[in-house]
């Protein structure tokens, strides 16, 4: 008896701090993070993260994609859209062509930890059937950078689990973002054409190349000529590791320093090959070596992406 009273009593209280918990949220007009900090579960497909939703009551999931500049382009391949306003074709970073459109209306979006958005104008979308044919079939779109203008983030890959904390002073001061955790390193970024690449310089042995984070980067990439490709070779800082499912061939990059203190390796990523210049030419990257960061990193460490301060926060799992 004395466990059925107490079972009871957990559950009247558990009760009522889940309905306090999960106070019903307002409805918004503009696709943009409210609140002081907010979080969403995250789902991995391969080497991308998405957050679950839904369009217009049709349900998948959204890439959280740090490359993607605006707040959220919609994939019409999955979602029913009418009166669209074609405004041409464009490129995706590893050169897939889209058309891109823009919407005069949205009638509702919904995000898996209960935002809710009614009534959005002047959203993009585009024919993003290689992002279902290749990754998820479900994918409705991507999420980016003017979401969450104005927060910085914490990206948790082992705890599928991403939060954003508004940028304040008082946060500034407190760091309550770094509450309980083991910091590795401090990464000081810059930004060139676009505000939502994080870029710094890195050095392989005397070989300068610049790090570009970008959560959308599948496993990550490595850009660099042919002369400095033979001379990190023959010093074992590039070194063959195989081939994947799709028979590409990957690479180990090693003894990577990120800055004075902060030196990684990173396994298995594709040697870019192809052209490269309309990418390098949006981002502002004139140097002749690149190294985009993203899975193989970010599963290894959570990282905090500070932008108005521009900081990376390197924390350990």
């Amino acid at each position: 008896m004395l466990k059925l009273i107490c079972t009871f009593t957990l559950l009247i209280i558990g009760n009522h701090l889940f309905s306090q918990n999960l106070e019903k949220p307002s409805i918004q007009n503009e696709f943009r993070l409210v609140g002081d900090s907010i979080s969403f579960p995250l789902t991995l497909v391969n080497a991308f993260p998405f957050i679950s939703g839904e369009v217009n009551g049709v349900k998948g999931k959204f890439m959280f994609d740090t490359g993607h500049e605006g707040a959220l382009s919609i994939n019409n391949t999955m979602v029913p859209l009418s009166m669209q306003q074609n405004e041409g074709e464009r490129r995706v970073g590893r050169g897939q062509k889209y058309t891109k459109y823009n919407n005069e209306s949205i009638k509702e979006i919904k995000l898996i930890n209960g935002m809710q958005f009614q009534d959005l104008k002047n959203i993009e979308s585009g024919n993003y059937d290689f992002l279902q044919h290749n990754i998820t079939p479900d994918c409705i779109g991507y999420i980016g950078y003017e979401f969450f203008k104005g927060y910085l983030f914490k990206l948790d890959y082992v705890g599928r689990k991403l939060t954003f904390y508004k940028n304040t002073p008082a946060r500034e001061a407190s760091k309550d973002f770094l509450n309980n955790e083991k910091l590795v390193a401090v990464l000081d970024f810059e930004t060139r054409n676009r505000p939502n690449n994080p870029i710094i310089k890195v050095k392989v042995k005397d070989v300068e190349m610049l790090a570009i984070f970008d959560t959308g980067s599948d496993y990550g990439l490595l850009g660099i000529t042919d002369k400095d490709t033979e001379k990190l070779k023959r010093t074992k800082n590039i070194i063959n590791y195989g081939i994947n499912g799709k028979n590409d061939s990957l690479f180990t990059l090693n003894e990577i320093q990120m800055n004075s203190s902060f030196t990684i390796d990173i396994m298995a990523i594709e040697k870019f090959e192809g052209n490269f210049t309309p990418v390098a030419k949006s981002l502002g990257v004139t140097e002749d070596n690149f190294l985009l960061i993203a899975h193989r990193f970010l599963a290894k460490y959570k990282t905090v992406w500070d932008y108005e301060h521009k900081k990376i926060y390197v924390l350990a799992y």
